[in-house]
């Protein structure tokens, strides 16, 4: 089992993973369309996207959550 203070991290890893494969592949359907090499494009689309993603989001949910905690009463 994995230690609980990694959680956050974990977390992030697994969102941003699932969420840039399902954007990118949206993505490459919507601008190629069903190509041939369809899933190496969509792979390498997914790749530089969580490259992107993880990092981005390591950093704006902490920003996030103290915007909500000023928002939210």
């Amino acid at each position: 089992m994995i230690d609980k203070r990694y959680e956050f991290l974990i977390f992030s890893l697994l969102v941003t993973m699932f969420m840039s494969l399902v954007i990118s592949g949206v993505l490459v359907i919507v601008n190629l369309g069903l190509v041939d090499n369809f899933p190496i494009v969509w792979f390498n689309a997914w790749i530089k996207a969580w490259i992107v993603a993880f990092p981005s989001v390591l950093v704006i949910i902490p920003m996030v959550r103290k915007m909500i905690v000023k928002i939210v009463k």
